[in-house]
């Protein structure tokens, strides 16, 4: 198991390269490197020299992330990232670089101007903590004994009602994990995916449907319960992060358009939650303040994705498409590097990449960066769906669904791509198999059966439409960054992103240029409600 991180340099060259020695030189190689029988095998080779030798991955996931911080859907953080991103696309020459609408959002529009929560009795302690996202804002500051208190449900609210009026409330306890220590980071052992690669059944989720079954419905018990803690009197709610590296942001602290009546929250690291609980178990009556800043702005609730396209170069295969990208909305613990400006940045690659060395694709490669995957249940992709392709819930499709042979999904951390999920569809096996050939010295070989939920695949394989993730090494995605405030560009494996775009570049690229479409399953059922 390798375990070594790729860290940032704090300059990242400028590095003027010389196109076609470059690609005489990949060519001269590419009977080595993709086998003299592949007719793309010069192209393959370039997309390999052009990924391992002047990556811009790197620098892109860091502009994404650190450079223009969070990008909480609707905020003025996406706005501005995503505008960076188009004019980034724009400047590789592609294709309708543009901002594209998908419908209204949901939530409005939130920014935090300052925070912090202190322990300022019986010593001083600077708190690590974070507002949960659209957490409206304190009463000014606050400052009190706070109140140890689990409240999850109705009755929990009526037996406490009484200890809440003007109350911080601890809500909850944390226990020491006593159990042996996990490594921080990981790869997939040779075992591991040779055991995805013999899986049969595909389980769950099989459906898009089966993916989102209850979601809004646990959204909507949390907003209930945020505002009956409001109305009860309630000052502010601690709770403590599920992660225990990272203070990790869960759940939501409001989801419709209302939520002015909601409590101010706040998530707090593990081990600070417990420090304050200690002393408030122990009669020592620990002091808080805190103060949480924010604001709800007016504006256009419009949401939008990112698109950009290389024309296909076939006269009769051109208006279909193959289609790549990644979720563009982040938390706001963090920058949103590792989730998911990492997998944005390798879809932006691929198109530069492919554009840099002169790719002549058959078909159109269609880039999209999605909005609202965090904290609007896909509403970027489904809207997109929606939009072009045709109604999840009817089955009534819109001619543009035919077109589309695939669509690959970038969005499991910043590990190297061992391979690719292929949804239970058994019949694109042996043709993904021939397209990662090419790919095996690189790690890049596993297919498995496997269905994997919770990211945008979901709604465009929700719609008939042949749609994949990546299979990416781990690293310390679950461990430390995923939601969380070490999300940020110092936790970018960067040797792992320069793969995973020429893996991505490569398999988008063999996909574009072959004589059919990818195999279809059948067309989903009409959803029973």
């Amino acid at each position: 198991m390798i375990c070594t991180r790729f860290l940032l340099p704090l300059v990242l060259a400028v590095v003027t390269v010389d196109v076609p020695r470059a690609r005489a030189q990949a060519d001269s190689t590419a009977r080595s490197v993709v086998g003299a029988g592949s007719s793309d095998a010069a192209v393959l080779a370039r997309i390999r020299s052009e990924g391992l030798e002047r990556s811009q991955v790197v620098e892109t996931a860091t502009q994404l992330s650190d450079v223009r911080g969070p990008r909480l859907a609707g905020s003025p953080g996406y706005r501005k990232a995503a505008e960076w991103a188009r004019q980034t696309l724009d400047s590789y020459g592609l294709r309708n670089a543009s901002l594209e609408p998908w419908g209204k959002r949901r939530g409005r529009s939130w920014v935090v101007d300052r925070h912090s929560v202190e322990l300022v009795k019986p010593y001083y302690e600077r708190i690590v903590a974070y507002p949960k996202a659209w957490s409206p804002p304190t009463a000014g500051v606050v400052r009190g004994i706070p109140k140890l208190i689990a409240i999850r449900s109705d009755s929990d609210l009526v037996r406490h009602r009484a200890e809440l009026k003007g109350a911080i409330v601890l809500n909850g306890t944390v226990a020491r994990d006593t159990s042996l220590p996990k490594p921080f980071v990981r790869r997939f052992t040779d075992a591991e995916l040779d055991s995805m690669s013999r899986i049969t059944d595909p389980g769950s989720p099989r459906t898009y449907w089966e993916d989102a079954d209850g979601y809004m419905e646990r959204v909507e018990r949390r907003r209930l319960l945020s505002v009956q803690l409001k109305a009860a009197g309630v000052a502010a709610v601690l709770e403590p992060s599920r992660n225990a590296n990272a203070v990790g942001i869960s759940g939501y602290q409001a989801y419709d358009s209302d939520v002015t009546k909601a409590v101010p929250a706040f998530v707090v690291s593990s081990a600070d939650y417990a420090r304050i609980a200690n002393l408030v178990e122990r009669n020592q009556a620990p002091v808080l303040e805190l103060v949480l800043r924010s604001r709800y702005l007016p504006g256009d609730s419009l949401g939008f994705n990112i698109v950009a396209e290389l024309p296909g170069s076939d006269p009769d295969l051109a208006a279909e498409v193959v289609m790549v990208g990644g979720h563009f909305d982040s938390w706001t613990a963090g920058t949103g590097a590792t989730d998911n400006a990492a997998g944005c940045a390798v879809a932006m690659e691929v198109m530069r990449i492919l554009t840099v060395i002169g790719a002549r694709p058959k078909r159109t490669i269609r880039a999209v960066l999605w909005d609202g995957e965090e904290h609007e249940d896909y509403y970027g992709s489904m809207g997109y769906v929606r939009k072009h392709f045709g109604d999840p819930e009817t089955m009534v499709v819109k001619p543009a669904q035919a077109t589309v042979s695939a669509y690959f999904n970038i969005d499991n951390g910043t590990g190297r791509i061992r391979g690719i999920y292929t949804q239970g569809n058994a019949a694109v096996r042996p043709i993904l198999a021939g397209m990662l050939e090419p790919l095996r010295d690189l790690g890049a070989s596993t297919l498995t059966i496997a269905n994997v939920g919770s990211t945008d695949h979901m709604p465009i394989s929700a719609i008939g439409i042949p749609a994949f993730t990546f299979i990416q090494d781990p690293l310390d995605y679950e461990t430390r960054t995923h939601h969380t405030n070490l999300d940020v560009a110092l936790n970018l494996a960067g040797e792992d992103l320069k793969q995973a775009a020429v893996v991505a570049a490569s398999v988008v690229y063999q996909t574009a240029n072959r004589s059919e479409r990818l195999p279809r399953l059948p067309l989903p059922l009409v959803r029973r409600k």
